[in-house]
């Protein structure tokens, strides 16, 4: 089959392209022994397999369209969207050789954009590029791209990634709070990874490393929770913020121990509830003040006007399909969407690209902030002393 295809390709090339006759739709099964031949043509490093291909049409959340000339697939453009958010990445785009140069990279990424938007309801799509392809960047930035970070020993070369950002609804310019991305080192220390953002955002100098980071997972973790590891509740974080010489605020839903009902075992929970006393005990000996309700938008809009930094916790069912409890920062705020840095560690695919200033719909965030069968809420503040 590929070598038919190829002797169809080398006809075709020998005569003059019509660009015109290119056209964009969705890829389909039956065009996966072409995106491979694609593939390969356009890449050396990082390529597609067939299981890639196939995983990507029938069950990726994606908008994947190809471009087509006379029956030959010559390009294609592959976009994945976050689930629970409203951010699309731009995981591969590629068009033949002898089909550069004619624009038609442009109308496939504007295409990728429209339906992203349109169909998905994204408001932002991002992308990584290797430094080196001065072509695409060039590209990228053409059609309004921004740099907003990069990834060091990203490809299997070992190069960089630069990471390009476009917001492609027609929304509100909102500036973000200038908070720098933190990932969590271990699988039980977000609270503590979300923590250290907000104290670097104040202090530039302030120490990320991992052994600050499982240092401040000690002193807030309520020892259990549903298994392995305990996690760190809203009091501890807030303690060890203030102890550090933060100034912090408590917003609970209610003043019961959280987490309690995540474990089964009687004794366990005795603990939590014991460390909980603990906490309340030690809080009440200092200056963090403690609101007995939920974080509303309305508080949200307040704090971040005031140059606090909150970190909420969520359930990650609408991300992972997992119902554990995750802390995250909210970096900023507007035209209905609500930004988060989340310190997840990596996996499969993923990269930072899709973990920084992550927008949120705002009914969305409404149902990720509410966690357990009683949707407890909780949120920790941080300001400068």
């Amino acid at each position: 089959m590929y070598f038919k295809y190829n002797i169809r390709m080398e006809r075709i090339f020998k005569g003059a392209i019509d660009p015109s006759k290119v056209k964009i739709r969705k890829a389909k099964i039956g065009d996966i022994p072409r995106l491979v031949e694609v593939e390969n043509r356009c890449f050396d490093y990082d390529q597609l397999s067939r299981r890639n291909f196939h995983w990507m049409i029938k069950h990726a959340h994606s908008v994947f369209l190809v471009l087509e000339y006379k029956t030959l697939l010559v390009g294609y453009g592959l976009v994945l969207i976050n689930r629970g958010t409203s951010l699309a990445r731009l995981y591969s785009i590629c068009t033949l050789k002898e089909f550069q140069g004619f624009g038609l990279a442009s109308q496939l990424l504007s295409e990728l954009e429209d339906r992203a938007a349109d169909d998905e309801d994204c408001a932002y799509m991002r992308l990584e590029v290797k430094h080196s392809n001065k072509g695409a960047i060039k590209l990228y930035k053409r059609l309004g791209y921004v740099k907003f970070t990069q990834k060091d020993d990203y490809y299997d070369d070992g190069s960089t990634a630069l990471c390009f950002e476009k917001r492609i609804k027609n929304l509100k310019k909102t500036p973000r709070l200038n908070i720098p991305y933190h990932q969590q080192g271990t699988e039980f220390t977000c609270g503590p990874s979300c923590l250290l953002m907000a104290m670097k955002t104040f202090n530039p100098k302030y120490d990320m490393s991992l052994s600050n980071e499982l240092q401040i997972w000690r002193e807030a973790t309520t020892i259990f929770m549903t298994s392995g590891h305990g996690g760190c509740g809203p009091h501890g974080l807030a303690l060890s913020a203030w102890r550090r010489g933060f100034r912090a605020e408590l917003y609970l839903s209610h003043s019961r121990p959280l987490f309690v009902d995540s474990v089964r075992d009687q004794s366990k929970k005795k603990i939590i509830e014991l460390v909980h006393q603990d906490f309340v005990k030690k809080i009440a000996e200092t200056n963090i003040e403690v609101l007995k309700k939920r974080f509303t938008l309305d508080d949200l809009k307040a704090v971040l006007k005031n140059g606090g930094v909150p970190i909420i916790l969520i359930t990650t069912y609408h991300f992972y399909s997992s119902k554990a409890p995750h802390w995250v920062v909210i970096t900023a705020y507007d035209d209905g969407f609500i930004y988060i840095h989340d310190p997840e560690q990596e996996w499969d695919h993923e990269t930072v690209i899709s973990r920084v200033h992550i927008p949120i719909p705002e009914d969305q965030f409404l149902k990720i902030t509410r966690w357990g069968k009683d949707k407890t809420a909780a949120a920790v503040v941080i300001y400068p002393h």
